[in-house]
Order: structure tokens, then sequence, then C-alpha cells
């Protein structure tokens, strides 16, 4: 074969086979709370690729208050348990990792008269008691926004917990020295709060807020040159409240839910990209299955999103959200493609063992009536989840392990049973393919 021409069809197999994949993102229900918050903070060591994922404080429905709550989710076991407290309740506060302990001040925080403390409280060693770490004016402020990195700690916006004080807009506070390195004041009389922000080296982006109203803007403060720009950039929607979560694994940033004049709780998300030339392309990213205010969000490993809490309206109106939802990547199959799944396939289910729900793969290599069903160990039908026609490709289905009655099955060995007619005319050929799953509760 000509060396060309053997190029040329190597080069249209390679492209045929990259437009063929299809990857997409898509919130995934992983379970729900047992102690549902919103307005607390949420933290992951993402350098340690743990599995455990913690939440602080926050604003309790049932106990009509603040909570000094400190939870722990186990994100692989998806079990919950309260593994300490804070030494006082608190919600719209601050809270990020410094060495091996999480750092946190501010907030709402009731009759105290202690509103100026930052407490830290070590992780590693999670039956260690937190402990006030130093006081000083710049920590009282709620709904704020800050970001740690090395010894700095950034504190952004904010209300001031005292009337009478007056806040600088950006505080940058040394950890090691307990001293104030700089200060940036606010360019207007008011400052921003409810602000979300995150961190692309060497820059701290801030998102929407409130300032005279709810914005759409966007500014970048360069960390070396401790130097604030404002954006040309706007977000697509006015919002504040929310949660602004920027994965290094999957290099995307990502603005979620808030609030603004129209919605008391929103549930777009905005996907953020940085462009070589420094610029940023923002597109509406795959909704919340729940409209959320005061979420919490945070960035988890293989470049997935984690999403907890937050209201269905603004202030302590409407209700707690107590669904956890989690954003994956679901690649599929150009259907158009010559580039498909070359047999049937019913892959393992992930994760399992699972509790509350897992996730079930299959591929088609070909269209085919098709029923996706389980059955526990007594070979009884539990639900059916899928029953209907497809077109060859990758597909996913969630379980979050409830039968055909709405009701939770017990702990257990369950099957799941991928049946093919291949001959949707004939109804001649067929094939069934099954996998075994554990549920542990």
């Amino acid at each position: 074969m000509n060396k060309k021409l053997y190029i040329a069809l190597l080069l249209l197999i390679i492209t045929g086979y990259i437009n063929a994949q299809e990857t997409k993102l898509v919130w995934q229900i992983r379970g729900s709370m047992p102690y549902p918050v919103s307005g607390a903070q949420v933290v992951y060591d993402i350098a340690a690729s743990s599995d455990k994922i913690y939440l602080l404080g926050g604003y309790s429905d049932s106990l009509q208050s603040e909570v000094d709550w400190i939870q722990e989710y186990d994100v692989v076991k998806n079990t919950w348990r309260i593994v300490g407290r804070m030494l006082q309740a608190r919600e719209q506060f601050v809270a990020d990792i410094w060495k091996n302990s999480i750092m946190y001040f501010g907030g709402a925080i009731g009759s105290s008269t202690d509103k100026n403390s930052i407490e830290t409280w070590d992780y590693k060693i999670v039956t260690n008691l937190p402990s006030v770490y130093h006081r000083a004016r710049d920590f009282g402020r709620s709904f704020s926004t800050g970001q740690i990195i090395g010894n700095t700690l950034y504190i952004i916006g904010g209300n001031p917990s005292a009337q009478s004080d007056t806040l600088d807009y950006i505080v940058g506070f040394n950890l090691d020295t307990k001293q104030v390195g700089f200060t940036f004041k606010s360019p207007s009389a008011n400052t921003f709060s409810q602000r979300m922000t995150f961190i692309v080296s060497p820059y701290i982006y801030i998102f929407g807020g409130v300032l005279n109203g709810v914005t759409n803007t966007i500014q970048r403060f360069n960390i070396n040159q401790q130097r604030l720009e404002n954006l040309n950039e706007k977000l697509l929607d006015v919002r504040a409240a929310g949660s602004a979560v920027y994965n290094p694994l999957s290099q995307k940033g990502f603005v979620i839910g808030g609030y603004n004049e129209k919605f008391g709780a929103l549930n777009t998300v905005e996907e953020i990209e940085f462009l070589p030339d420094g610029t940023l392309s923002i597109k509406q990213g795959p909704p919340l299955t729940y409209a959320r205010t005061n979420l919490m969000a945070v960035a988890y490993k293989n470049g997935l999103v984690a999403v907890f809490g937050g209201r269905t309206d603004r202030g302590h109106s409407g209700s707690t959200v107590r669904q956890v939802e989690i954003l994956e990547q679901v690649t599929s199959v150009d259907n158009k493609s010559e580039n498909l799944p070359l047999t049937h396939r019913l892959l393992p289910n992930y994760p399992n063992p699972f509790n509350p729900s897992t996730n079930i793969s299959f591929d088609l290599a070909s269209a085919a009536d098709i029923s996706l069903d389980i059955y526990n160990v007594l070979g009884e039908h539990v639900i059916t989840l899928v029953k209907s026609f497809k077109t060859a490709g990758t597909y996913v289905k969630t379980w979050n392990g409830i039968d055909k009655y709405g009701k939770a099955v017990p702990s257990g060995v369950y099957f799941v049973s991928l049946k093919i007619n291949n001959d949707t005319v004939n109804k001649s050929s067929k094939s069934i393919l099954t996998q075994k799953m554990l549920l542990l509760k």
C-alpha cells in the first residue's frame, strides 16, 4: 500500500474513534445526609486522595439553630458519622486545610461573644479536640469566603460581626507568624459578600456575590503581585451563596447553585475552562437534580465534584436538601459511528459492595430490545430498571437500592440481569448476561 495512503487511512480511523467517544458529565444521587445542614463548610484533602470528606457546622432545620457538628462522610462506603464538635456552633463561615489541620473562622455564631476566633482541628487524628488558634478582628465576619495558599490565609469579603467594624475587602493573614501580611480595601463604600472562589495558581478567581444586588461579575486576584482585576467575562447567571470548585485533576472549574432575585435556589451549573490566552470559556454544565442555595461543594478525586446540603430557598426559608450529588464522567458511543462495541457486555457494577446506590454499565454491539432487571438470591424479581429499545452504544444506569414498590431493600446479595433480544422482528435471538452485587448497610 502507498505510504501516504496508509497514513491517511490511519488518521481517518483514529479520528473516527475519537469522534465516536462522547464524554458527558452527569450528576448522580449517592444517598442522603442523616444530619442535613445548610451554610456549612466542606473540606477534602484531594492531595491525599482519601475516601473521607468532612462537613463542619451549618444550620439544622431539626434544631432550628446553628450546630457545632463535625461530620465525616466515607464516599466509598457511603456512611456518615459525627466525629467531633467545634468549640462553638457556626454557619456561613470559612474553612480550609493548612498542614494537617482544618482551619475555620467567622460565620453566624449566635449569641457567642467569641466572634473573632479562628479554630483548628486535626483531621488526621479525628479524636483530637478543636482548639482556638488565634483571635483577630479580621476573622469576625460572616458570608465571606477564603482560601489557604502556602502559609497565607486569604480572607475575601463578607459582613462584619460587629456592625461598627469596617472590614478590608481582602486580607492576607500569615498563619505561621499570626500576622496580617497585607490588606486590600474595597473600591466602594460597601464590600462584596456571599461570593464564591477557587484557586488556579497564581490566581484566586472570585465569582458573583452581593454588592447592591446580586451580580454576575468575575474578579481575579494575582497572588504573586497582590493585584485585583475585574475580568471582561461574566457568569451566565447572576448568583450568590452558591459554591465554586476547581478540580486540578480534570482542570475544570464549576460554579454551582446559589440564588438570585428571581430564584430562591438555583440548580444551574456553569462549567469554566481556562484558555491559553488567559481568558475564560464559560458554558452551561449539567444542572443539579435539586436546586440549592447555601450548599457545600468540594473537588473530589478522579476529577469529580461532590455536593451536599443547602436549602430550597434563601436565608432559613424553604427546607434543607438531604440528597448527596456527585458529578461523574460517563462515556457513551456515537451510534452513527462504525466504532461501536464489538460485543454485548454487562460490566461489573461500581461501587461494589455498595450503599445505597451503584452504577450499572452495559455495552450493546447492535440495536436491540433490552430489559435490565434486579433479582434477589431467591430469584425473586426486585425491580426493572430499563425496558426499552436501545441503539448500539454504551449505557449507565443507577440503582438506588429501591424495589418496584418504592421500598428500600435489605442488605444482601443481588443479581443484575441484562436480557437482550437482538432480532426485534422474529424475536428469535436472545441472550442473558448476569452480574452479582452486594448491598451492605
